[in-house]
């Protein structure tokens, strides 16, 4: 079977080469840059059966329509809602995705992220870079004590409520699928509303896939409620927070803070955005990283091991970390 790679892959080249040694693959073709349109995709696809990319190409209704011998999707992330897979099952492709394999990176990522912005680390550096010493400016806050509300309950969010509970933190957690065993499952007693949590926490942390129903989930009326201390924290993805409200309510001194490990266009060019967004990006409690709460050697590895049985899973026709059986 024929296999392509149709953008750089984040697969380590160490896994790639187990992939291209499988016996069932005749012809494994690997792309080292992004497809320049929807027709150049379509060409890179050809007549492979099977084809794997990163997270930013879109697959579309569109472009599966043009690919009748693509029979399964194998994505190099957790997250797949950049892909149509309801389209995809009606067409009989399978999609494979990844997870669970980056849940503790992004979770400590979390904590490297407030911890930083709750101690003044960016600002502290940036003032010894230009020769200055005075440590009573960065007079921070501690976590002990503090309440971290956590949206979601998926892999990332059980982990940042076990590195949570270790800072002594108060832990709330929303979830839409609430149940008692859930709960107890993680230790709590309950599940908060979203509202509850918007109220009252000190850290706001998203930790939830993108849907129709989580795109916006926080945006000018959400950012109201949170207290004018409060810090948000997005390691999710791009569109489940308004940037644009978001924006508004950090230049307005509405919430304390934010981190942001994604943002919605990527890679992230400054003339693309308005100049509000680039005054957010800019101010001093706001912290935006290049989409690496992943990113760590553990987890890298993690990933490769299962990117490689994902695949063999299909060629024998298990199911498993398919999304769309």
């Amino acid at each position: 079977m024929k296999l392509v790679s149709i953008d750089s892959p984040y697969i380590r080249e160490q896994f790639l080469k187990k992939v291209a040694d499988l016996p069932e693959i005749t012809d494994f073709k690997i792309y080292q840059d992004n497809p320049e349109s929807v027709d150049d995709l379509v060409e890179r696809v050809g007549d492979a059966e099977m084809m794997t990319l990163d997270i930013f190409q879109q697959i579309t209704k569109k472009i599966l329509e043009k690919t009748p011998r693509l029979q399964a999707i194998f994505t190099q992330a957790v997250g797949y809602n950049n892909i149509d897979i309801e389209f995809a099952k009606s067409k009989g492709i399978k999609v494979y995705n990844c997870p669970g394999y980056n849940s503790n990176a992004v979770a400590e990522f979390v904590f490297a992220l407030i911890t930083a912005l709750s101690r003044l680390v960016p600002a502290a550096q940036a003032h010894v870079r230009a020769g200055g010493w005075m440590y009573r400016y960065f007079e921070g806050r501690e976590l002990r004590g503090r309440t971290i509300g956590i949206v979601g309950s998926g892999n990332v969010a059980r982990k940042v409520v076990s590195i949570a509970r270790g800072y002594s933190m108060n832990v709330l957690v929303n979830t839409e699928h609430p149940s008692p065993q859930k709960a107890s499952i993680m230790g709590l007693s309950r599940f908060s509303t979203l509202k509850e949590i918007l109220k009252k926490s000190d850290f706001v942390v998203l930790c939830v896939p993108l849907t129709h129903e989580t795109k916006h989930l926080i945006g000018k009326k959400e950012l109201a409620i949170m207290r004018k201390d409060a810090i948000l924290v997005n390691v999710a993805r791009q569109t489940v927070v308004d940037e644009e409200a978001l924006a508004d309510a950090l230049l307005g001194g509405q919430i304390g803070g934010a981190v942001l490990d994604v943002i919605i266009k990527e890679p992230f060019y400054s003339k693309e955005y308005s100049m509000k967004i680039q005054e957010m990006i800019n101010l001093p409690n706001v912290i935006v990283t290049p989409h690496i709460a992943h990113a760590t050697d553990e987890s890298s590895l993690v990933l490769g091991d299962m990117f490689v049985h994902n695949i063999k899973n299909f060629l024998k026709g298990d199911s498993t970390n398919c999304v769309n059986v």
